[in-house]
């Protein structure tokens, strides 16, 4: 039950746009209503900053370590991507219910098609340049 109160305080501060970013069971304290996060000084924008998503599952998975110690059902849970996939597709509330499944992609990458589109960006690029240049020796 006091993952469930964690995992339910990460969904708000995430939903409020902050990621905790150092969430461990050193920086919960439990009072007679149940968990409370502290020590918030560390934590970040979930919309600006590039590492964000990387943070939010590294806080969770603290979490799930820690709690599942006593409960090793929730050594399974991916609470942190779920949470993730909800917050990127703007589906994510305060009173969102998680279950803990994520449904991972295993679709393979076409590794052909992506260096072509790298290709074709590096050559735009080089255009680009070009015309730069271009423009400078004309002035």
């Amino acid at each position: 039950r006091y993952h469930a109160k964690v995992i339910q305080d990460v969904v708000k501060m995430l939903c409020a746009g902050l990621i905790h970013g150092d969430l461990s069971e050193f920086n919960v304290l439990v009072d007679a209503d149940g968990p409370v996060i502290i020590d918030l000084p560390q934590a970040v924008d979930a919309a600006g900053n590039n590492s964000a998503a990387a943070m939010l599952e590294r806080d969770v998975d603290n979490m799930r370590a820690y709690f599942g110690r006593f409960a090793p059902e929730l050594l399974t849970t991916h609470y942190g991507k779920e949470m993730w996939a909800l917050y990127e597709a703007g589906e994510l509330h305060p009173d969102s219910k998680l279950t803990g499944h994520f449904e991972f992609d295993s679709h393979i990458a076409n590794v052909d098609e992506l260096m072509e589109v790298i290709d074709d960006a590096k050559e735009e690029e080089a255009e680009r340049q070009a015309r730069m240049r271009d423009d400078d020796d004309e002035d």
